[in-house]
């Protein structure tokens, strides 16, 4: 999840004149002297990569690189042949650009990289070059040419939108058109049969979900429209279609990694579909004030930004929790950049905002990181803990910013990975490089801390190979301690004590742990769970369920999108919603282990018996949650030896000094303890008698069982046991409703014992 860090950045867009630059004269139109300074920017397109900001106002297309930001290109025409500029639309592999006008024609334009010199135009071709003055920003070579214009075959109404995916989409007033991106028209349909129903409607907003088959439509009265099965002809009937009435629907988005689609309304709520098969169920909502103008799912598709018309940019986790929100302007556009920034622009302004996110850690460290410096909290809520911040090496990031993916020790050591190469902090504010030999070639895709080892998953582009390889974490990284070659590239790296896990993109799921000495990489055993039906490249984390079998047929517990799945004998269920997921030891009586996740309102857990680890058994999970914790912060970590679940603040991480939140658990597992085993409850709570907590807990304990008539004389034969016994009851009564006490004194003996 990310949370804002550090200022905002503001831009004034400059659409004036650039001294010294040939404008561009395009094919059929009248070149105009006037320059396009009376117009804001009307419509912004994010590039695939991420990396560059088209603009078009009705008469321009400019062309930013988004950080740092800097103008690179743009071309302006005087549109009174074709129209004023409506919409941008860029290919999938970011070289095209396609610009829709209103009478009905479109311009292509390139996108083209000439390292340091531009051409302005070449007439006889009709590829015409604009230079910006990025170049002056040490951004080279970046610039737009028009390739060629296409005409419409219906131009008696206005082009009123344009979408971008595996091809591109054009809508008029009464019709939409599939062009490949070679200009060819694909197919066409009118808008009423898309719409499916009577009335005068225009389509605001268009696309394909991912990479399925299957088109979006948002409509002018607020509906919205799913077609699957969408080929060279359309199939408008029975399973092919799903209509979403009564949303009020002003902004749509979807996530291929997460399969989430997040859908933006006139009164700020925010509605989650998950796409299941060929279907889109909601899952959560968000509400939020002011009209939603535009939202934007993040790379990685954990999270959602949404902008208002309040002026606010509004955080949003996978499933709707608001982490986040910072007020900047009137802004009608939004979009993330190459790594955990994000950009929002309106007509003549833009701002930029950067933002940490939680990588994985051992142990009860809380870690953050964000484009080049991570922040670590190794010792939890304990008093007097402080943040570690830590810049990463800048002859490192300085090449290989922003940092992509992150792992974090249990004793406070981060491993980083950029672009290219890994980073190793001492956890002393000093990081080891590797040799700029290996930097140069190796990107490394998924990282995790096993002991004092980190294992790395890269891609070796000089080889074209995929490996496995350890890295001993205090020493030089001249050379990994060992590597294996891997049959397909890492999505998903975890670590399960002496064991890691991988996940190849293939949906192969191998087992590996350093054989004896450390100088070799071992394969254990190895699960397809692509044959289960798992998407390897929609999942974020994978781990064994608790179980003591140690062959092939151990149960996989993975979360993928936004769900909660376990795979076993060749099929896999669904469990739950879930952002995140995590399990703790127990090793209490007949309990071995807790299996946690957080389903964006609260954490839930399923105890694991050991009955059910010895036969590998995953009821426990079928059965669904026995611990229902809700919070008011978003949970990172849980520190089972604490009885803790720890996490952040909403906008905690905007200020100088992050807030750290926690709440026990131990109460809410205690009562099911209670339900289960009275003997194990009192060895669970003993565990934690030397803690300072422990008396709190225990208040809480009673407190709960008392106001919900919940196994009362259970919780006080075991509170009898412990030598705070008489103040926790005390403690109880006073923060508890004088009706209560009749039943509680007369559970615990009388209340005159209590002063004896």
């Amino acid at each position: 999840m990310y949370w804002r860090i550090g200022g905002v950045e503001h831009y004034v867009l400059n659409l004036e004149e650039v001294k010294g630059v040939a404008r561009p004269r395009p094919r059929s139109a009248t070149f105009s002297g006037t320059q396009d300074s009376t117009m804001g920017v009307t419509r912004w397109a994010s590039s695939p990569c991420r990396q560059l900001l088209a603009g078009a106002t009705a008469q321009g297309v400019y062309l930013w690189n988004h950080k740092p930001f800097a103008q690179l290109s743009s071309l302006v025409y005087e549109t009174t042949e074709f129209g004023r500029i409506v919409d941008l639309a860029w290919a999938p592999s970011g070289d095209t650009l396609f610009v829709a006008l209103s009478r009905g024609y479109i311009y292509e334009l390139s996108v083209q990289r000439r390292g340091d010199r531009v051409l302005e135009y070449v007439f006889a071709t009709q590829h015409y070059f604009a230079r910006g003055p990025g170049e002056e920003n040490g951004i080279g070579g970046v610039g737009l040419a028009q390739r060629r214009t296409f005409r419409l075959p219906d131009t008696n109404s206005d082009v009123v939108c344009a979408g971008a995916a595996k091809y591109a989409m054009v809508a008029t007033g009464s019709h939409v058109y599939r062009m490949t991106w070679a200009g060819a028209l694909k197919s066409s349909v009118t808008v009423s049969e898309v719409y499916g129903r009577g009335g005068d409607v225009e389509v605001v907003q268009m696309g394909v979900l991912g990479d399925t088959d299957m088109e979006y439509f948002v409509f002018s009265d607020g509906s919205v429209r799913i077609i699957g099965n969408v080929g060279d002809s359309v199939d408008m009937v029975g399973d092919n279609v799903q209509t979403l009435d009564g949303l009020d629907a002003t902004a749509l988005d979807y996530s291929a990694t997460s399969m989430m689609m997040a859908v933006g309304t006139t009164t700020g709520t925010v509605y989650l579909y998950a796409l299941e098969g060929k279907q889109l169920h909601r899952v959560g909502r968000a509400d939020g004030n002011g009209r939603v103008r535009a939202l934007r799912w993040s790379a990685d598709g954990t999270a959602v930004a949404c902008v208002h018309a309040t002026g606010h940019i509004v955080m949003r986790t996978l499933l709707g929790r608001e982490v986040n929100s910072t007020r900047v302007g009137d802004i009608e556009f939004v979009a993330w950049g190459v790594g955990a920034r994000v950009f929002a622009a309106g007509a003549r302004n833009a701002w930029g905002l950067g933002f940490a996110r939680a990588m994985s850690s051992a142990g009860n460290s809380v870690c953050l990181f964000s484009d080049d410096m991570v922040l670590v909290q190794a010792r939890g809520v304990d008093e007097g803990a402080v943040w570690r911040v830590e810049h990463v090496a800048a002859s490192y990031a300085g090449a290989n910013a922003p940092i992509r993916v992150a792992a974090c020790s249990a004793d406070g050591r981060v491993a980083a990975a950029g672009t290219r190469g890994m980073a190793v902090s001492t956890g002393h504010g000093r990081w080891r490089l590797q040799r700029a030999a290996r930097e140069r070639i190796v990107e490394y895709t998924a990282l995790a801390w096993s002991g004092s080892h980190v294992a790395a998953a890269c891609v070796d582009h000089a080889r074209n190979t995929a490996r496995l390889e350890f890295w001993m974490g205090g020493r030089a990284l001249d050379a990994p301690a060992a590597s294996i070659d891997l049959d397909a590239r890492a999505v998903v790296v975890s670590a399960h004590g002496s064991a890691v896990l991988v996940l190849s993109e293939h949906g192969m799921l191998s087992e590996y742990a350093l054989a004896a000495g450390g100088a070799q990489v071992e394969l254990r055993r190895a699960v397809d769970v692509a044959a289960c039906g798992v998407d390897a490249h929609c999942v974020r984390q994978v781990m064994w369920a608790p179980g003591a079998c140690g062959d092939s047929g151990a149960a996989v517990v993975v979360v993928q999108g936004a769900q909660l799945r376990v795979v076993r004998d060749g099929r896999a269920s669904t469990v739950g919603r879930a952002e995140h997921v995590s399990i703790s030891s127990v090793n209490i009586g007949s309990m071995h282990s807790a299996v946690w996740w957080y389903d964006g309102m609260q954490v839930l857990a399923a105890p694991v018996s050991l009955d059910d680890f010895m036969s590998n058994d995953t009821r426990a999970l079928d059965r669904g949650p026995s611990v229902h914790l809700p919070l008011d912060f978003y949970p990172l970590v849980i520190a089972a030896d604490h009885g803790m679940v720890i996490g952040l603040d909403q906008d905690s991480v905007g200020t100088h000094a992050p807030m750290l939140r926690g709440t026990l658990f131990l109460p809410s597992l205690l009562s099911h303890m209670l339900h289960t085993s009275e003997p194990d409850a009192l060895m669970y709570a003993a565990s934690f008698e030397h803690r300072g907590f422990f008396a709190h807990a225990m208040e809480k304990l009673l407190h709960e069982a008392l106001v919900n008539d919940m196994r009362l004389d259970r919780t006080v034969r075991m509170l009898a046991h412990f030598a705070q016994f008489d103040d926790i009851v005390v403690h109880c009564a006073r923060k508890t409703e004088a009706a209560f006490w009749p039943q509680l004194f007369e559970c615990v003996g009388g209340a005159a014992r209590l002063f004896m």
